[in-house]
């Protein structure tokens, strides 16, 4: 091998090196960008989190101790710190901005635990009656009623102070669970959001054939566009069957997109900036893409509030079961001391 060959050999090789190490620092700062817009996201979720008001009245003669959030069969709780709640409220409406009043159709309260790496959803009944503010057209303040649940979006001026009344008539339900965000989506939303991972199967448990020939009681079908619309809306004489079927199908859809995130770690932003126009949330994308992330690896529990359907004339109504509820509120939000 010549001088000259050996040196142009060297050189070769300094070039791949030099190459080499500008790949992996682009790497490097791709991934480190990766883990600081999580954190991002993490912090700007917790620092909305205000627990003070996170406390469980206490049964009869019993004393809350002073460093204590809930007091029951002699034991002592206290909040947990590390939870992420997020209220998730479907609206009955094409798409947000209409001047027409729409009542909140669906609510499903999520707690993600970091410390469990564990997600809890919660169904809640729009029919649940429970103290929820009222507003003049003006946006004053004017009473506080027992009212159906679903009637807090009502009172909202725009669609971002609907979901905002909506997240306090929750959290007051709940005893002052803090709520840190929202994510308000819209019929052309959930076709997007259900297209983008390929579809949702579910089991047809009624006969819903009015909604779509393809319903038939008993069927194993997967959903998409217009037809998982057909399926979540469908009402038959009561709204309980439908909140079932709707906490059924988000149980399913998880599944689903836990498979498409794997298979594209960027679809929740992506996913995120198409729906930005037929969705309304507090909720930015570097905090969604902590949550994806966090709810990535996570075991999902899907919870239901007990209580009793009625009617008061012209409505349907729900009444929750006081002490369940509370029981379900320690189990998911509370540390025992």
């Amino acid at each position: 091998m010549t001088a000259e060959s050996k040196h142009l050999k060297k050189n070769g090789h300094k070039k791949l090196i030099i190459t080499l190490s500008v790949v992996f620092a682009v790497i490097a700062g791709i991934i480190s960008a990766y883990f600081i817009i999580l954190k991002v996201g993490e912090v700007k979720l917790r620092k909305r989190l205000d627990a003070e008001n996170a406390k469980l009245p206490v049964s009869g003669e019993d004393v809350l101790p002073d460093d204590a959030d809930a007091y029951y069969n002699g034991a002592a709780y206290n909040y947990n710190e590390k939870l992420i709640n997020i209220l998730l409220i479907g609206v009955d409406r094409e798409k947000p901005g209409a001047s027409d009043k729409h009542q909140a159709d669906s609510l499903f309260l999520i707690s993600l635990d970091s410390g469990k790496k564990s997600v809890n959803v919660i169904s809640i009944s729009r029919n649940t009656l429970c103290n929820v503010d009222s507003y003049d057209i003006n946006g004053n303040y004017f009473a506080t009623e027992k009212q159906q649940l679903c009637l807090a979006y009502t009172y909202g001026n725009d669609d971002k102070r609907s979901s905002e009344l909506t997240v306090k008539a929750v959290s007051d339900f709940l005893y002052g669970i803090p709520i840190g965000g929202y994510y308000t989506v819209f019929m052309n939303s959930v076709k997007d959001i259900v297209n983008a991972v390929g579809g949702v199967p579910v089991s047809i448990t009624e006969d819903m054939i009015s909604a779509n020939p393809a319903f038939k009681a008993g069927s194993q079908i997967t959903v998409k566009g217009d037809n998982a619309l057909e399926y979540l809306r469908f009402r038959g004489e009561s709204n309980a069957p439908r909140l079932e079927r709707q906490k059924a199908f988000i149980a399913s859809f998880t599944a689903q997109a836990k498979k498409a995130v794997l298979k594209d770690l960027s679809l929740p932003v992506k996913m995120y900036n198409k729906l930005a126009a037929n969705t309304v949330t507090n909720v930015d994308a570097a905090s969604a893409a902590y949550l994806a992330s966090e709810a990535l690896g996570a075991d999902f529990n899907f919870r239901g509030i007990e209580g009793t359907n009625g009617f008061d004339g012209a409505f349907e109504t729900f009444t929750a079961d006081e002490d369940q509820l509370y029981k379900l509120l320690l189990d998911i939000f509370y540390i025992k001391q």
